[in-house]
């Protein structure tokens, strides 16, 4: 019997014929050696979004992100397109928080869109939090932010107080 028998993750009431009604997924956690992202991550401030678009920064959304990123400034940042790191998580299965400290190193960062706990942090949107010494907050995905006058300001009010621009 040369056969594998892989069940379809689309399929999920094949997997009740074999196993019956308790069945566990468990994502298993994967360390990658290299992560597709735009940027040059100098002042190491990392943007992680979850979208199905083909670029890294969605195309419609270009623009908000780019006029939120050079609105940076202080004494000891002029935040420009080297000065930070974009990716896209959306085909890292497993990817954990540290690995993606390995890879980009940041001091700040920004989820757009991702679900604290797919990277094993707790946090509230809008709030937050320092681990490792890295200053994180989570947000809502990218789109509804630039829909979203009310949340423009409150990302802009964190974006602020993480580069000390209060």
């Amino acid at each position: 019997m040369d056969e594998k028998l892989i069940i379809p993750e689309k399929f999920p009431e094949l997997i009740n014929l074999f196993v019956g009604d308790e069945f566990y997924i468990i994502k298993e956690k994967v360390d990658y050696d290299e992560i597709i992202s735009e940027g040059g991550n100098k002042y190491r401030f990392l943007h992680i979004m979850m979208h199905n678009d083909e670029k890294l920064i969605p195309e419609e959304q270009r623009d908000f992100f780019f006029k939120m990123i050079n609105a940076v400034r202080t004494d000891k940042v002029f935040m420009d397109a080297d000065g930070f790191a974009v990716i896209n998580i959306k085909n890292y299965e497993g990817l954990t928080w540290k690995n993606i400290e390995k890879l980009f190193s940041p001091k700040c960062c920004i989820f757009w869109g991702v679900d604290p706990l797919t990277m094993d942090l707790v946090c509230r949107k809008y709030n937050g939090l320092v681990h490792n010494d890295c200053k994180i907050i989570f947000v809502d995905d990218i789109k509804t932010v630039s829909e979203n006058d009310e949340l423009k300001r409150k990302l802009w009010a964190l974006v602020k107080r993480l580069f000390g621009m209060v």
